[in-house]
Formats: structure tokens, sequence, C-alpha cells
């Protein structure tokens, strides 16, 4: 495996799922459950189905036990419901139930017709539609609903594809409600992801990014489809990204590449049961005197079928009247024949087919042979025996599993792979000719090149190819995705330990003290983060709840705005205020202690701001969206409105050069969240909070309540520090967003804080 995550040690398939499965029960979700029901009188049986998926999860299955759980595939009666749950109880399988309408608009009008042409850069074949989107999530919601009723605390739950991308996040909300914080879920995209700015073009891109996010971690089948995702959080959310995770909050998100696989050895035994060996020799007679290229697609925009009738046309037109005979057989599986997209698709091969065939045919040669069907497993295996060559030309691709089941198929006659750089397999499958299937010409190049590789070369790309396949099985990258599920699981991870503030016992504690103090930061606490600063005044809501909230207890709000701002936004408001991270403060009027602003010792230097001003400017200059804000102690350089990834490298190279430029000054370089600030060093928020504490020390009664909540790095200082001041008193510190943390407790959001400081002042009941 590849994998953009800290690989486990190496251990065998075997090891790695008894590891995984040790204290803890798989869960598989997916769009559909892998069987087939049917009725016979009043009883139900079922049968398993084929497809990608069950073949992939079937080699999983042979490794390690699972519960199923999935869409039926339609909507059943009560009485029908029961019989139906109990056999698939028996078979390891959870039916999610869907009325029809919901089940159409949510798998056809949103997962087929929105995220797979999207995802596979098609995104003119997009129709986006609210009734549509309003299923996707109805139908998430009610796959939430049913694992919420079957996962145990410490489960581990894997959730497959696109059809699902909002399920971690509403199945986490219903965990957490619930207290089962140790469930840990993981999430496989099967297709490729988009480039940003693609993605960008969905208009609920957001809302997808954010459901994902929820998860613990994040597969993919190369490392170009990760890229892509990260990019668009960066670009999208704005989230920090790192080569292997997602700062979501605060909240590590791994994100891993597991390129998926087959069960080879189902191919190789197929080989030798006397059914394929004699289709086998049928083939042989028929394709006597012929080279054989084979192709196996769905008929699907994606399988750059008409790019491959193309290309073998113009290898046919270069070929000499003597040259040998050369034919393609193409079985092209159909696909949504309903779709107009797709009947134009049929259309349009269906006239290649024919007009190749009246060009260079002859009543003893037909140059194509097109299936427009299904073919049985035998009947596939042998084709992918008898061919020379085979040749796949998506024009995206997830992975395309036909490339490994042609190596599969290829011990003796050791045929070439040709395969598109734009399928997955590409990354993965040294070995291969590659090609771009856009270009004509270049894949005509190539056939020509593998129907004429010397026998030596064949068999030395074989044996590259094979070593690969039989390695990275369907059960290689289940178990591996089991097994870096369950380290993330066992790692120490405080965040999912972290209780939400109990505001009931908050509130208790507040009303039984006669001195409370109450510590909060400003942005992304009482306020969301602005990208301009002239925006970020608080609500009404919020100076509503302050000024309740003072009447009651000392309340400080501490931020990195200007004191100008911090009189401007809250006058008339009995809180003290901490302006510039602390450089800056002033005690409310109800203290006795002054209104006036005091500040925390600075340097007597200033001709600093020379040195550093005219560099902040030129990188303003340099980096469209950024600006310069002047404080009276510091200079801040925005980059929140830049582009994150070209923003966060000039950032870089602004520290590396105010750290130059600094060196001997007493000043600190400070990174903030999407800015650098330079500030007089021993200035800042816990050095505030300690003077704060200081001065109130000396008033006659002592503090025996304390809460404080805030958002940032700079705030865990804040929240060590009380602990140990107040460590005899009841404190209530809370971090916005679960994330690691000295504080005791987590708020979800700037509405959530707001809610807990707005229920200590309601009366008991």
């Amino acid at each position: 495996m590849t994998s953009t995550t800290t690989p486990p040690p190496p251990v065998s398939a075997e090891n790695q799922a008894d590891e995984a499965a040790a204290g803890a029960h798989l869960i598989v979700v997916s769009n559909r459950l892998p069987v087939t029901l049917e009725q016979k009188g009043s009883e139900w049986s079922f049968k398993l189905s084929s497809g990608g998926l069950v073949s992939a999860l079937s080699g999983l299955k042979r490794e390690m036990s699972f519960t199923w759980v999935g869409w039926p595939g339609k909507d059943f009666g009560a009485d029908d419901r029961v019989k139906i749950d109990n056999l698939l109880k028996e078979n390891a399988c959870s039916a999610v139930y869907l009325d029809d309408e919901t089940a159409e608009l949510y798998y056809n009008g949103f997962a087929n017709s929105i995220l797979w042409p999207l995802f596979h850069y098609h995104p003119g074949e997009m129709m986006f539609e609210e009734t549509a989107w309003d299923a996707y999530q109805r139908a998430n919601e009610a796959f939430a609903q049913s694992l919420a009723a079957v996962v145990k605390d410490g489960d581990l739950v894997w959730i497959q594809d696109y059809h699902l991308m909002l399920l971690p996040r509403m199945l986490r909300g219903l965990l957490d409600s619930s207290g089962r914080r140790g469930v840990k879920i993981g999430w496989f995209l099967h297709t490729p992801f988009p480039s940003s700015e693609l993605y960008r073009i969905l208009p609920v891109r957001r809302q997808i990014l954010e459901g994902v996010l929820a998860a613990d971690l994040l597969g993919f089948h190369t490392y170009d489809y990760a890229r892509h995702f990260l990019s668009s959080c960066t670009r999208i959310l704005g989230l920090q990204t790192a080569g292997d995770s997602v700062d979501a909050g605060g909240r590590v998100v791994r994100v891993g590449t597991f390129p998926i696989g087959i069960d080879p050895s189902k191919f190789s035994e197929a080989l030798a049961t006397a059914e394929v060996r004699a289709r086998l020799g049928e083939l042989e007679r028929r394709f006597a005197g012929e080279r054989v290229i084979v192709g196996v697609d769905r008929l699907d925009y994606i399988k750059g079928v008409p790019q491959k009738l193309l290309a073998f046309e113009q290898f046919l037109s270069q070929r000499g009247d003597g040259a040998e005979r050369v034919v393609l057989v193409q079985v092209a599986v159909p696909s949504r024949g309903d779709v107009e997209e797709y009947r134009q698709l049929i259309g349009s091969v269906n006239e290649l087919v024919g007009r190749i065939n009246g060009r260079f045919g002859t009543i003893e040669y037909t140059p194509i042979h097109f299936l427009h069907r299904s073919v049985g497993f035998a009947e596939l295996v042998a084709l992918y025996a008898v061919a020379d060559v085979c040749l796949i030309t998506s024009t995206r691709d997830g992975m395309n599993l036909v490339s490994y089941e042609y190596v599969a198929s290829q011990a003796q006659r050791h045929g070439v792979l040709v395969l598109s750089e734009f399928a997955g397999a590409a990354q993965s499958l040294d070995g291969a000719v590659i090609v771009n299937a856009w270009n004509i010409e270049e894949v005509a190049a190539a056939l020509a090149l593998a129907l004429a590789m010397p026998a030596a070369q064949r068999e030395a790309s074989f044996r590259t190819l094979h070593k690969y396949v039989a390695k990275h099985t369907a059960a290689y990258w289940g178990t591996s995705f089991i097994a870096e599920l369950t380290r993330v699981r066992h790692a120490a991870d405080a965040a999912a330990l972290l209780p939400p503030l109990p505001a009931a016992d908050a509130a208790a504690a507040f009303r039984r003290a006669t001195k409370r103090l109450v510590v909060l930061d400003y942005d992304g606490t009482l306020s969301a983060t602005r990208t301009i600063p002239e925006f970020a005044r608080p609500s009404p809501l919020a100076l509503r709840t302050l000024q309740r909230l003072a009447g009651a207890a000392l309340v400080y709000v501490v931020s990195g705005r200007t004191r100008a701002d911090m009189d401007r936004w809250f006058r008339g408001v009995d809180v003290g205020l901490a302006a510039e991270h602390g450089l800056f403060y002033r005690h409310p009027p109800s203290a006795a202690l002054g209104a006036e602003w005091r500040s925390l010792p600075a340097p007597a230097d200033p001709l600093w701001r020379d040195a550093v001003l005219p560099l902040l400017q030129h990188y303003a200059e340099r980096t469209p969206g950024s600006f310069v804000e002047m404080k009276e102690a510091g200079v801040t350089w925005h980059f929140r409105n830049a582009d994150p990834e070209f923003g966060e490298w000039q950032a870089n190279e602004l520290r590396a050069n105010l750290e130059r430029v600094l060196a001997h000054r007493p000043l600190n370089i400070v990174n903030a969240n999407k800015a650098v600030e330079v500030r007089p060093a021993r200035v800042d928020k816990p050095a505030a909070v300690r003077a704060i504490v200081a001065e109130l020390a000396g008033t006659t009664t002592p503090v025996d309540f304390c809460l404080a909540a805030g958002d940032g790095r700079a705030d865990e200082p804040v929240f060590a520090y009380l602990a140990q001041e107040f460590a005899h008193v009841p404190l209530f510190t809370a971090t916005v967003g679960r994330k690691p943390t000295a504080a005791r407790y987590y708020v979800q959001d700037v509405d959530a804080v707001l809610s807990v400081l707005g229920k200590l002042t309601e009366p008991a009941n």
C-alpha cells in the first residue's frame, strides 16, 4: 500500500485483520447491501450480488468478520421488513429502508447526476436540483439513524463512497449526544476526487466537505485524489492541512491513500477449470492467425470507449495490406440506458463500430467484435487469457480493476497492458504502457508497440505487474485500511474524551458563588472570525448576553483587537477589556479598581516599526488579498483573504525574514490565525490575565467561581494558568470546537458559547 499516513509495522493481512478486530466490531456501510432479495410466497430469500465493492470486500470478509449495513434495493411493508430483518441478521447484514421517492432522488437525482459527473470531470452533465439535494440529506440521515441503533461504543464504522458523504457528520452527532465517543469512523472514496477549481462549482461544496471531515480516517485510491481533497479543504473551508491530515477545528482528521485490488486467486483458479479451458480453446481456434486486443468496460462516458475505437481505427489505418490481422473484442456492459446522455453515447459507439467494420472489414475478417452486454465469469476469464493486449482508455476512472483482472489471467501469454494515465491504476501498475487516452495518435502507437514487443520484454513487464497485483489484493486493501483506522483509534486522542461544557452544573455553581470571574476570548469565541477587522463588531445578542452577565459577575473580554476598537464596540457594557493580546487592559467599573486603561511593561524602543513596516507592506503588495493592520504596540499582516496556499507560502517566507531582521530586538513574531503579528516580547494573554487576577486579589472578597472560554492556541496558556490559580474553586474552562486542549471542556461554536453564558444568569428551576 502506498499511504500518506504513517504506515503500520509490516505484517501479514491476517495479522492486520486480527489486530483490527481485537476488541472492536467492524461495521461496513454502503449505499446498497450486497444482496438481491427474492420472495417465494410469504417467504424471503436472498443471493449475493455482484459488483466491484462486493468483490473487494469479499476478500476482506475472508480475513475478518463484519456487519454490512445498506439499502436493500427498494421499500417494503412493515410485515415484510420484520422477515427481511431477521433473514439479514442471520447473514451479518442490516437494512436501511428508504421510501421509493427518496431513494430515486438521492441515488439518481443527486449522487449519480451531481457527484458522479463532477468527480469524473464532466461538470456539463450536472443537473442540480434542490429536491434531489433534500433527498440526499434525508437518505444520509436515515442511514445515520439506523446505524445509531446498532453501533456500540468502541466499534469501527467504515463508510463507502460518494453516496454517503454527509453520513460521518450526522452519525458523529448522534453518537456524541449519546456518549459513544469511542467509535471511530472511516470513509473511503471509490472514485476520483476532482481538483479544487472544479469541485468549487458544486453549490453545496461546504456541506459535503464538512460531512466527511467528521470521520477519523479518509481514504482515497491515489495521492492525486487525496491532494485534491486537501486543497479543497484549504481553499473552500480555509482549514490547515498537511500531507496526511486536516485540522478540522482542532480535531485532526487523517487522510491516506489505499489502492484497491482484486482477488487474483479467483482468476488463476478459474483458468484451471474445465469450463474456462474449453472456452479458451474455442477462442484460440476462432482467432487463429489473428492478434487479439480486449477491452472490458461499462458503457459510461468516463470509460473512453469512443476514444478507444478512434485509436483502433487510427492503428488500422497505419498498417499495410500484408500486416497480420488484429481484432478488438470490446465488451460494453450496459449502464443507465434510460438517461439521455447514455443513449447518445450508445448511438455514437454503435456508429463508430459500424464505420470501422465497414471500412476495414471483409467477408473473412471483422475488426471489431462488439458485445453490448454482460458476459459470464468463465467467458470473461477466457477473453482475458486469449488476448495479446488489454486496452483501457478511461478519461477518468477511480481505479479500474479490469487492468488487475487482465494481469491475473495472463500467466501463460504474458500479454501487454495499455493503460490510460487517467485511471487510478496507472499510478500503481509499473510495467504497463501508459498513454494519454485523449491522444488518438499516441494510443495507436502504443498498440503497435505492444503487439511488436519482444517476448522477453513482455515477460519482464508481466512479472512486475503480477508481483504488484498478487500482493495488493482486495483483502490487503481492506485490512490495510482497517489497520490504519485501528491505529488512529488506539492513538492518544484527548479530544475524543473531552466532554462538552456542562451548562447546568456551571449555572448551579455560578448561583452558589458570591464573587464570579468570567474570562472570554473575542474572535472565534464571542464573534465569528471576520476577514475584515472593521466588520468584527459583536452582535446585538452578544452585547445583551454580556450586559446581563456583567450584572452578576466580573467579565473580561481579551482580544488581539486595538483598544480603540474595543472601546467603541463595548461602550456602555460593564465589562473589563484587554486589547492587543493583553498589552492594554482595564477593569469593569463594577470592580471598583478604576476604569482607566493600564499596560503591561513594553520595550521603550519605538524605532522597531521602521524596520518591520516596509517588509510587511512589501508582502502585502506581493500577496493579493492581504493587508497590514497597525496597532498601538504591534503590527499585523493579514492574509485571510489571499489564496490560502499562496498565503501560507508567503507567510512562511515573511516569518523567516522577520526573524533575521528582528533577531536582537525584544519582540515576538506570532503565528496568528491567517496572520503574522509582530508585538513586544513578554506581552500575551496569560500575562494580562495574571495581572488582572493579581489586582482582583487585592480586593476584600476572593473569587469563588471562574469560567473561561477561547478558541485559539493563545488561549491554552490561559486555561493552564487558571487551572493552577483556581484549583480549589469551581472552574469551568472550555475551548471552542473539540480538539486537544488544556481546557476541561469544549463548546461547539460561538452560538453555543452565548447559550452557555445566557444560562448562567437564568433563575434556577
